[in-house]
């Protein structure tokens, strides 16, 4: 028989087996963890410095065709720091006028970023600016992803974190299909190609030339034009950003200014991408009552405010897609939504208002590659 020395000897060595294993366990899981997440990260790096590479290379082939005289090496530096720049958003602790602080340092921003590029390449096209703009903002956006995700990285390995690791783990795949889609709509601004986030401004111009008359593209805000319309006895009247250029316009400065000076509207009818969920068909149209315009909800709160004010009836038609599509070239699902949305435009219109009234329709969405 064995004494109770020799059985404490043997359950303290179980003990210490089981400890070790547990142990080895846990470094082996984290072990996965991190070689995943730096398999990613080293996806992730590689498509941020191809944007900032890509960025660059325009702005120089910009400069070339323009007949710009420009310093490369001050050019590629300078390049550099706009992607690094940062917008600071207002203090939100005391909500007041929020919106409209926020609507400032915003307008800010772009005009200055504007002035950057024109300082650069003084020659450079109103579409050339807006292309480059983009292009430096995409690049932001990738850059900076990369930096936040290997910043948390860094955190969970240096402290053996792994709840902060499965965490980053469990993210990374849906982030990698944004990025891709970054990468995607690289190309897009590349080649002035529309993307899933121009289906607004594509049914906007595909009424305009499907109307029965039209009149001449005002600019009646920065960069947003308006096109007035006749459709089955009625006053259509048409907003979009400015195309082809990559631009979102000002819609909201737009909306007031139509209003002010086309008095009471019957409705009003809003066209944007929206979210599809898994198992939904892209492309798919739906349709919704109020104002669909995504972004800082800026836009979105402004125009709010006015249609109440006014009482002015919001429907809007929505093309659902995945947020991966919206930054990628429009595929022929999304193209389809497009010409289903139109005739549901139509309908709306032909079905809520009697002849003789006044409607208004806004494209929502990145113009790029959709005139005018």
């Amino acid at each position: 028989m064995q004494s109770g020395t020799e059985m404490f000897q043997e359950w303290f060595a179980w003990i210490i087996i089981l400890m070790l294993f547990a142990y080895l366990s846990r470094e082996l899981e984290i072990w996965k963890i991190v070689k995943e997440i730096e398999m990613y990260l080293g996806i992730l790096r590689k498509i941020s410095e191809k944007a900032v590479m890509t960025a660059i290379k325009a702005f120089r082939e910009v400069a070339t065709s323009s007949g710009s005289t420009v310093d490369l090496k001050v050019l590629e530096n300078r390049v550099k720091d706009l992607i690094e720049a940062v917008v600071i958003e207002p203090e939100s602790r005391d909500p007041f006028r929020v919106v409209s602080k926020l609507k400032h340092i915003v307008t800010v921003a772009d005009e200055s970023m504007t002035e950057e590029v024109l300082r650069l390449i003084p020659r450079a096209s109103a579409v050339d600016v807006e292309r480059l703009k983009s292009l430096v903002g995409v690049a932001h956006a990738l850059v900076y992803t990369y930096k936040y995700i290997d910043h948390f990285y860094r955190l969970g390995k240096r402290f053996k974190s792994t709840w902060l690791l499965l965490q980053l783990q469990a993210l990374l795949p849906f982030i990698h299909e944004e990025i891709r889609a970054l990468e995607s709509g690289i190309k897009a601004l590349e080649k002035n190609i529309p993307i899933g986030d121009s289906v607004g401004p594509l049914v906007a111009a595909k009424f305009i030339l499907s109307a029965d008359n039209h009149g001449p593209a005002m600019e009646i805000a920065k960069e947003t034009l308006l096109v007035e319309t006749t459709f089955s006895g009625r006053k259509v009247l048409v907003i979009k950003a400015r195309g082809p250029m990559s631009s979102t316009g000002r819609l909201d400065d737009a909306v007031e200014r139509v209003v002010k000076k086309y008095g009471k509207l019957s409705l009003a009818i809003f066209v944007d991408a929206a979210m599809k969920f898994e198992g939904e068909k892209s492309g798919s149209v739906i349709e919704g009552v109020g104002v669909a315009i995504g972004g800082l909800g800026i836009e979105k709160f402004n125009i709010e405010e006015l249609v109440s004010r006014f009482n002015l009836p919001i429907y809007s038609v929505l093309i659902k897609m995945s947020g991966a599509e919206a930054l990628s070239v429009i595929t022929k699902d999304i193209l389809e939504g497009v010409k289903k949305a139109l005739e549901k435009v139509k309908n709306i219109i032909l079905e809520r208002t009697p002849k003789g009234s006044t409607v208004l329709l806004v494209g929502v969405g990145n113009t790029i590659g959709v005139f005018p």
